[in-house]
């Protein structure tokens, strides 16, 4: 969807210390054949720190970058991908309760890794649909120490790092603005992730681990087509958003994506960018750790608050999710962040 008044005017980042992949596999967490075979240095890990709680903090530090109180937030979003606490409990209103208050309504995305970039859309959308609505707070949290999954060894694609990622929408201004957000889906291959379990009673009521590399090996479909199908679908929406948006690849100065796999993986994703890994995130990723909805907002943090992206330049963010959910969005950036907003430290 394109949209004409859509800014960001507060964004924040919040990431726990890093534990490196060395250290991981000598203390036998993780494979070593993972660590060659990724490339990957660290990931973050936020130990007994609730995802909610990052989130909070996420928040009010995009906030207080922000030109808006929070009376003027109209709705709250918080994308997830994992467990944020207890079942049968929302963690949308306890970040609302402790970052905006108020009496607005409070809604959980569960868009799996595409799920900030999907609630640009639903976000942009809300505030547009009536002229009283002002701004709206966005926020991402995963902490992927819990027991039912594994973050070095649930998947062969990624590390799981803890993360927290806010941001907050204005009709008014903003150091960026939203041009364009699509998304699509790709639901024969909603199997991939649930593999051969069963639906009822839920795998999580029993104390069941999730391993997500068990389940794409019991994926009944072709798995050798499986990989071009998700290529294909990426490649159609990044095209399509921008034509929607009258760009080309060319315009874009770089791209925020999911931090998944190998170089190699990198590069397929920026395949439409002739797979060009200076324009990826590549080498802040495999610092990070793949940290669930919260990917590609840490990633545009990083390129604001390190000036690698300057007044003009056009940001992508991908996000590929379960489902399969596929989410695009592109962003101008206006003006710089203030001076106090720094750098993720990752060296």
């Amino acid at each position: 969807m394109i949209f004409e008044e859509l800014y960001l005017d507060g964004i924040a980042a919040f990431v726990p210390d890093r534990v490196t992949v060395a250290e991981a596999v000598a203390r036998g967490l993780c494979d070593a054949e993972v660590a060659t075979g990724t490339g990957w240095l660290s990931v973050a890990v936020a130990g007994d720190v609730s995802a909610p709680d990052m989130a909070v903090r996420a928040g009010r530090d995009a906030l207080a970058m922000s030109h808006h109180r929070a009376a003027d937030i109209a709705v709250l979003m918080h994308a997830t991908a994992s467990h944020q606490g207890p079942d049968i409990w929302s963690p949308a209103h306890y970040v609302q309760r402790h970052t905006i208050g108020g009496y607005g309504p409070a809604v959980e995305i569960r868009q799996g890794c595409s799920g900030m970039v999907a609630a640009l859309e639903l976000a942009g959308c809300y505030l547009t649909a009536a002229p009283d609505r002002d701004a709206a707070l966005v926020t991402t949290a995963d902490n992927w120490t819990h027991p039912l999954i594994d973050r070095w060894r649930g998947t062969r694609w990624a590390l799981f790092g803890d993360a927290a990622t806010a941001l907050v929408l204005s009709r008014r201004q903003g150091f960026a603005r939203v041009v364009n957000v699509c998304a699509s889906s790709l639901p024969d291959l909603e199997e991939l992730n649930r593999g051969g379990e069963a639906l009822y009673p839920p795998g999580a009521t029993l104390g069941h681990q999730v391993r997500l590399r068990e389940r794409v090996q019991a994926f009944q479909g072709d798995q050798s087509a499986m990989a071009g199908l998700i290529g294909r679908a990426e490649s159609e929406l990044i095209h399509r958003t921008l034509d929607e948006a009258g760009l080309k690849p060319r315009d874009i100065a770089r791209v925020t994506h999911q931090s998944a796999g190998s170089r190699s993986i990198v590069e397929h994703i920026l395949e439409p960018f002739d797979g060009d890994l200076r324009l990826g995130m590549w080498e802040f990723g495999r610092r990070l750790g793949h940290t669930g909805a919260g990917d590609q907002i840490c990633g545009l943090y990083q390129l604001l608050a390190g000036r690698e992206v300057r007044p003009g330049d056009h940001v992508m963010l991908l996000g590929t999710g379960v489902g399969m959910a596929f989410a695009c969005a592109i962003v101008q950036v206006l003006g710089e962040l203030p001076a106090d907003a720094t750098p993720i430290a990752l060296s």
